[in-house]
Formats: C-alpha cells, sequence, structure tokens
C-alpha cells in the first residue's frame, strides 16, 4: 500500500482508530494489550480495553494493520511507488487515471465509513442492553426496599396499637 492511499483510508477512521494506528508498531508485532497499556501510558486516550480492541478491528478490515499471529498487530508497510510515467509531461497524462483513483479512495472512504456506523449501531445496541439490564437491577432492588418497608410499616402499626391499647 503507497502512503497517499494509506493516509487516504487513515482520513476515514475514527479518532480512536487513528490514535490507536499511531501505536502499532511496523517493525514488530504487539498485543492488543501491549498496544492498549501504550495508549494508557502516552495518555492517548481514556478508551477502554473494548473499544481499543474495536478500533484494531476496523483498522485490520480496512487492511491498514494486519494480524500475523491471533491477538498481535502489526502495520501494513508503505511502499513508494515508482514514478513509470516520469517522462511524460501533466498535459499528457491522462484524465481517466485521475478519475479511477479519485473513484476509488471515495469508494474506498465510503466503505469504511459505512463499517463505522455499522460498528457505532453494534455498540449502541448493546450498550442499550446494558443499561436496560441495569434499570432492571434497579427496580428489583426498589421494590425489595419497598417490600421490607411496608413490613417495617405493619410491625410499627401495630406495636403503635399496642400502646395505645395498653
Amino acid at each position: 500500500m503507497n502512503a497517499a492511499k494509506q493516509q487516504n483510508m487513515l482520513a476515514g477512521q475514527s479518532s480512536l482508530a487513528r490514535k490507536v494506528f499511531d501505536v502499532v508498531p511496523i517493525q514488530e508485532r504487539w498485543s492488543a494489550h501491549d498496544i492498549f497499556n501504550s495508549l494508557m501510558a502516552a495518555e492517548a486516550t481514556g478508551a477502554q480495553f473494548p473499544a481499543i480492541r474495536r478500533g484494531l478491528g476496523e483498522l485490520k478490515d480496512a487492511g491498514l494493520i494486519r494480524e500475523p499471529v491471533n491477538g498481535h498487530f502489526q502495520r501494513v508497510p508503505t511502499t513508494i511507488k515508482p514514478q513509470r510515467e516520469q517522462g511524460m509531461s501533466k498535459e499528457t497524462k491522462p484524465a481517466v487515471v485521475a478519475i479511477k483513483k479519485t473513484e476509488v479512495s471515495a469508494l474506498d472512504t465510503l466503505a469504511v465509513l459505512s463499517g463505522e456506523v455499522i460498528s457505532f449501531a453494534e455498540e449502541v445496541g448493546q450498550r442499550m442492553k446494558k443499561l436496560a439490564a441495569r434499570i432492571e437491577e434497579v427496580a428489583l432492588s426498589v421494590e425489595a426496599e419497598r417490600e421490607v418497608n411496608a413490613e417495617a410499616l405493619d410491625k410499627f402499626k401495630l406495636l403503635q396499637s399496642l400502646l395505645k391499647g395498653g
């Protein structure tokens, strides 16, 4: 992958994914925990591990990083494209090539953005489920507390009636 394509693809990533990308090494492969710890040490983000892991997945899906060993990540090296058309002047270069490159990068960007929307929707869905579970837990604890209070009130009324009657 050449540097320009890498920059275009990276521009379509979320800010968290770009921060994760900056930490992923080129020469060696790091585990997701190593990458997370490096981000925390650099205070680059306050994101939790699952969000970092999701960012790694997005980068891998986009082809910006690879996973040579399960759970270990490494940047895809950039290549410098040789200039085959150096002899041609700017006026004689075909415009079709420029249009196709623009379309491809735009399509790549749209595909990356689509992936981000899907990922975001899944994340919102998971958060909503967790929130609903927490609400249910609180509702159950409120109900249990209400029952305890009702029993205490009954005992209080009984004691009050015994004291009045005696």
